[in-house]
């Protein structure tokens, strides 16, 4: 799983005349039902999305790749738990995703109060630079990379979700499990208070 660089949309364009959710919708539905070429092109569709999704969070790589591929084992054992009225299937498995990546920070902090510790411990968040990046891109990238994980967990994920994945705000809210207006109110404040970490 290399694909922690670069901004991953949720719902790549797909060949056919089918709109992509309700072709998402299809995959999941069929998977569910034991196709295994159904569960492949979900996973290709969508896992980019929610390991990207998974690492930021956690700030590990390898943290994320457990919580990607534990959220598409979920989808295989639970039957349920999907409804369309409520987002996306890419909101549906960023929701898991998110659920998975909490549980295993929580059990990873269990000893280690400090995340910058934590981080120094582990490795986490340092990505290896693209070969053709420039030091003070770099520099840049990391500093803003150690801004964000500084961030409130709840501040943190909604600017995780709109502006890195650039998710709508309605799939952002059912992931968090918050309202409309609590997104806005949220991603403004990461945004400021994200913004003042920056210059200081």
């Amino acid at each position: 799983m290399n694909s922690a660089r670069g901004l991953v949309a949720f719902d790549p364009p797909v060949s056919g005349n089918a709109p992509q959710s309700d072709t998402s919708t299809s995959e999941l539905q069929r998977a569910r039902g034991g196709d295994e070429k159904a569960f492949t092109a979900l996973y290709k569709r969508h896992s980019p999305a929610v390991f990207r999704f998974a690492w930021l969070l956690t700030g590990s790589e390898f943290l994320a790749a457990d919580v990607t591929q534990e959220t598409f084992i979920q989808i295989l054992e639970v039957a349920d738990g999907f409804d369309p009225s409520r987002g996306s299937v890419a909101a549906y498995l960023c929701g898991i995703a998110r659920f998975r990546a909490y549980r295993a920070i929580d059990t990873r902090m269990q000893t280690v109060d400090d995340i910058a510790e934590l981080a120094e411990r582990t490795g986490a968040g340092d990505v290896p630079d693209l070969p053709d990046e420039s030091l003070e891109r770099s520099q840049a990238l990391r500093r803003l990379r150690q801004a964000v994980r500084r961030l409130p967990a709840p501040f943190k994920e909604i600017l995780i979700l709109i502006e890195l994945q650039q998710m709508s705000y309605a799939d952002a809210a059912a992931i968090a499990g918050i309202e409309l207006g609590t997104v806005r109110s949220r991603l403004s404040r990461a945004k400021a208070r994200l913004a003042q970490m920056l210059n200081e």
